[in-house]
């Protein structure tokens, strides 16, 4: 019998930046991948986004999940041509470099003038969870949480024919200025079996003192 050859991985062209999923990268020009250094993965996500809204091309590859991307030639180039090629491949977080709990980039990415998509103020927690009062009958338990300038509020709502377990709702109430409130941003069916774990989990996690 032929002996069956497994076929080589081809990169795949990618139109998100969410698909460079990893939590840290070693970030290099393609053809000088010694000079890789270390960078958040809320980094390489904001050069993605980049790119791609100036009509460059990125590429991931399965195997590795190394994402390559490029920019289009800057002004009085010849039109048409890409200009240098980027390659991130993941690779483990420095030691004692934590993720910044808002926007997910590490501290010395604040307040650097190329990283546009960090936020103003470094931050290793986003603040307790405090319950708050159902504002209507139809929510068995609710509560809130600050990250930065946006409340995030959670609802578990009542049983209906829909879902016998209810739900998970949540909301994002942004600050005045910062756009509009999301409502149901997410919305989470709770299995039945599963319900009475769930509201005992918020519960116990939960600050008891109202927002």
């Amino acid at each position: 019998m032929p002996t069956a050859v497994a076929l080589p991985t081809i990169p795949h062209a990618i139109a998100r930046p969410l698909d460079a999923f990893r939590t840290a990268y070693a970030l290099s020009n393609a053809d000088r991948p010694a000079t890789a250094v270390p960078v958040s993965g809320a980094l390489v996500r904001s050069l993605l986004g980049s790119a791609l809204h100036c009509g460059g091309a990125a590429a991931l590859e399965p195997d590795t999940d190394a994402v390559t991307f490029t920019w289009p030639q800057i002004g009085g180039m010849v039109p048409g041509r890409l200009g240098p090629v980027f390659r991130a491949v993941p690779c483990d977080r420095p030691a004692r470099t934590p993720c910044c709990a808002l926007c997910g980039h590490w501290k010395g990415e604040h307040d650097h003038p190329a990283v546009p998509t960090a936020c103003t103020r470094y931050r290793l927690s986003i603040g307790p969870a405090r319950y708050a009062l159902p504002e209507h009958d139809g929510s068995t338990y609710v509560w809130v949480r600050r990250m930065g300038r946006t409340r995030v509020r959670f609802e578990i709502t009542e049983p209906t024919s829909a879902h016998p377990g209810g739900a998970l709702v949540v909301h994002r109430l942004r600050a005045p200025g910062d756009g509009p409130y999301d409502y149901a941003a997410h919305y989470l069916p709770i299995p039945e079996e599963q319900r009475a774990a769930v509201l005992e989990r918020a519960r116990a996690r939960v600050h008891p003192q109202p927002c």
